[in-house]
This record gives structure tokens, C-alpha cells and sequence, in this order.
């Protein structure tokens, strides 16, 4: 809802600046016992006028979310890039709809997709908002991390996001940890056998270790922010769903078609074409390594993401 910009949202680049009325009109909650954070959110959403920086361009945006789908709430995480692995910054928009209205999903992602083709780096979920807090109440790793009030920029309600407090979300973040880790670790052990077997020149054994580790690799993203899945799932279907919770795997496109390329290596291999596929063999393991570092760099600070507004870095990956 993936996935890296230059300055996360979390600080406000111009908190002295006083709000436009058109921009307090984009926030309702009630400034009561939550006064501190109703003036934070306005200032976030003021600052998205003022920033002399890319963010300038999601004020409007977010005014044309708000004008075409008229959603219950808004919610920005932006990231930075990986340059050494040719992976630029990008944002998230994560968009709540309300339950009571006739929503129409996929009509709205269609919108979604004609209006920001031009915006790569600009990445739009949508979903409803009873099931984003059905899933706050079940303790969903990816809900609880990234449906949070310090990322919140608009909200039609005059009530903030029910959080679970921070001794809950750090066991939680502990809980997806160990989740990651536990098949992770699996990836990495099944990787460092195919390397071993292509440079003993053992292509067929290779090639197939290779394949499961990127299979495993798939996994362990799933697994960490939703747990076990069938495991009548394709590979392919494994990444489209690893890819929609750590989006910086689809953004580097030679790393996004490297299942392609691998089942198409894996298909040369007993053919007596290896000397022919070698260096393509090597490249192969060469971006699965790649990718198995750009994901748990991710993960890192994905995870992050349920620390306290205070702890939580400035910029992420």
C-alpha cells in the first residue's frame, strides 16, 4: 500500500505556519483532549502547501481524492529510495471508503489508475473502512502499522483512529519479527546451497534451489504482515501478494520479472544449453541476493512503523 521519499511525514516541515481555512476544512476532530493532535494533523496537511520538496505535489493530490471519492480518512507514508540498487522514492496513499455510501471498488481503481499513470512513484490502496478496523481490532501486522493517527492527513470523522496502545504494538512488532525471521532464515540457508551448486557448475540443483529460495523469500514478507497462506498458491501468486505488502520489491523492474527470468533459466537447464545460460545463471543469483537485502532492509523499517510517533525515524525505506 509499498512503497520511499526523502522526508517521512511524520515531521511537519513548516509547524509554525497557520493553517488555510480550506485546509482545517479537510480535518474534523473535535479539538477537545486530543488538541495536540488535532493541531499536529493540520499542521501535516498545511505542510504539504509549504514543503520546498517533492511533497508539494500531494496536496493536490490529496484534494482530488477527496473531491472524486469523498473518502472517511487519508493516510501518507512516504519512503526513501535505494539508489545503490536503482530503486527511487515513492509514497503511499492509503485510502479508508465509508461503508454507508455505495462504494464501487472497482470503478474507483480504475480513477485511481488513470490519474496517477503519470505518478509512478506515487502508489494508492483503497479500501473499506469497517474492514480496516475490523482488521485494527484483530491485530493485523499490516493494518496496525500503517492505518496509524500519525499518518493520518484527512479525516471526515470527528473521531481518531483506535490504536492499540504501545506495549501491545511492541509485542506485535516482536510477534511479525520473529514471523519474517523464521522463513527468512530459511531463504537465506536454501540460497547460500544454490550458490555453492553453481559454482561446483551443477545448473539443474541450482537453478531449483534458486527457485525455492525466491519462493521462500515471497513467504516470509506474507508471512509477516498476514501469516500463512494456502500453499496451493503459484510462485506468481506468492509475489503479487508479497509485492502488495513491501511494494519495493516492484520497483526496480529487473527485480520484479526475476520469477520470469528464473523459470525461464530453470527451463534451459537439462538441455545441455548450461554454457550457453552460465552468465545468466550468475545474474540470476546475483539480483535473488539483491532482492533478499532490499527486503530485509524493508522489513526493518516497515517495522518501524509501530513504534511511538517519537521513536519512529524520520526517513524510511
Amino acid at each position: 500500500m509499498e512503497n520511499l521519499n526523502n522526508q517521512s511525514n511524520l515531521e511537519p516541515s513548516n509547524g509554525d505556519a497557520q493553517p488555510t481555512a480550506a485546509t482545517i476544512n479537510h480535518i474534523y476532530l473535535m479539538p477537545d483532549n486530543s488538541l495536540d493532535q488535532y493541531n499536529s494533523w493540520t499542521e501535516k496537511i498545511t505542510s504539504l502547501v509549504h514543503t520546498a520538496s517533492d511533497q508539494i505535489r500531494l496536496k493536490p493530490i490529496v484534494d482530488l481524492l477527496i473531491t472524486a471519492i469523498s473518502p472517511e480518512r487519508i493516510f501518507i507514508i512516504s519512503y526513501k529510495g535505494l539508489p545503490q540498487h536503482r530503486i527511487n522514492s515513492y509514497t503511499e496513499i492509503l485510502v479508508t471508503l465509508d461503508d454507508d455510501e455505495d462504494v464501487d471498488e472497482d470503478l474507483y481503481l480504475d480513477f485511481v489508475k488513470l490519474a496517477f499513470s503519470k505518478h509512478p512513484d506515487i502508489l494508492v490502496s483503497l479500501g473499506g473502512a469497517s474492514e480496516v478496523r475490523g482488521y485494527l481490532q484483530f491485530g493485523s501486522p499490516y493494518h496496525c502499522s500503517h492505518f496509524r493517527n500519525q499518518f493520518q492527513v484527512y479525516s471526515r470523522k470527528r473521531s481518531a483512529i483506535t490504536e492499540m496502545d504501545q506495549d501491545q504494538l511492541d509485542k506485535l512488532k516482536a510477534e511479525a519479527d520473529a514471523r519474517f525471521l523464521a522463513i527468512f532464515s530459511k531463504a537465506q540457508q536454501l540460497f547460500s546451497v544454490a550458490d555453492g551448486l553453481l559454482k561446483e557448475e551443477n545448473p539443474d540443483l541450482g537453478a531449483f534451489m534458486l527457485y525455492q529460495t525466491l519462493h521462500l523469500l515471497y513467504q516470509s514478507v506474507i508471512n509477516t504482515f498476514k501469516g500463512p497462506i494456502p500453499e496451493t498458491f503459484s510462485v506468481a501468486e506468492y509475489q503479487k501478494k508479497a509485492e502488495e505488502y513491501l511494494p519495493i520489491m516492484a520497483r526496480n523492474n529487473r527485480l520484479t520479472h526475476l520469477l520470469d527470468r528464473l523459470e525461464q533459466a530453470c527451463s534451459l537447464q537439462g538441455q545441455h544449453n548450461y554454457q550457453n545460460g552460465k552468465v545468466s545463471m550468475e545474474l540470476l543469483s546475483t539480483d535473488i541476493s539483491i532482492l533478499m537485502n532490499v527486503c530485509e532492509t524493508a522489513i526493518k523499517c516497515k517495522l518501524s512503523q509501530f513504534d511511538s510517533p517519537s521513536a519512529t525515524f524520520e526517513t524510511k525505506i
